[in-house]
């Protein structure tokens, strides 16, 4: 499973992006109206306004299934995973929306940051938890481990935006790698496919265009100490 999450200011405009689209559900609510996202919205912003300070009030987390998994999903199922989500952040007032694109079965989960008692929801490190809560996730639900190299099982036709350029890295440092001599080496090799290393004594980032990923991000084996203990072995070889 993959979760990610992004923090935003506008539930209008995340809600209609979500739930006005063809092949879409709304499985589960609390706190909001599912009927429409014009109700929706009207819920989510009537409880903001009791913290009227907090400007990115928007939690938007999106889920994604393996594709293996595909015929374990169920809608209860993504209910009872959304339950264990919100609950793990204590989240309160959220709508669960189910979507379906090709073969590809996933949900989003749009919450509010103010809590019933008007105080803010931290969304401190919020990216690196749910990433470990998908694990527990997994392990609960006896769903397909998505960890170590995952990237060599995408389908690359499928992916859109940051997540090709994402995969771009991942197939550039697996091909240089065994070439390489040194993380300095990498670096160079790299340059050559448009990819910058950036070598900073508590890790490796990578960016092409305006587009930058930690290297564990792309891959928990392209860690700093990883990367240098590959090299050294092959070094010795």
């Amino acid at each position: 499973m993959i979760i990610k999450t992004k923090i935003g200011k506008n539930f209008s405009e995340c809600v209609r992006d979500n739930l006005d689209k063809d092949n879409t559900e709304v499985l589960y609510a609390e706190g909001v109206r599912m009927d429409s996202s014009e109700n929706m919205t009207a819920d989510f912003n009537h409880l903001r306004k009791s913290n009227p300070d907090l400007g990115n009030a928007v939690w938007h987390t999106s889920l994604y299934f393996a594709l293996e998994d595909k015929v374990k999903v169920s809608d209860e199922l993504m209910v009872s995973i959304a339950i264990d989500y919100t609950n793990n952040f204590k989240l309160e007032q959220y709508a669960v929306i189910r979507h379906i694109v090709s073969d590809q079965v996933h949900f989003h989960i749009i919450a509010n940051r103010v809590g019933y008692d008007g105080k803010t929801i931290s969304d401190q490190f919020c990216a690196n938890k749910g990433v470990e809560l998908a694990r527990i996730l997994e392990k609960k639900y006896d769903l397909t481990q998505q960890v170590g190299k995952r990237l060599e099982k995408t389908h690359r036709e499928k992916l859109h935006g940051k997540d090709i350029v994402k995969y771009e890295i991942y197939e550039a440092v697996n091909m240089e790698l065994p070439k390489c001599k040194s993380i300095e080496d990498l670096q160079g090799k790299l340059q050559i496919h448009g990819i910058n290393t950036i070598i900073k004594p508590q890790g490796l980032s990578f960016s092409k265009g305006k587009i930058y990923y930690k290297a564990s991000a792309v891959d928990k084996s392209f860690g700093l100490k990883t990367m240098l203990k590959t090299i050294e072995k092959m070094v010795n070889v």
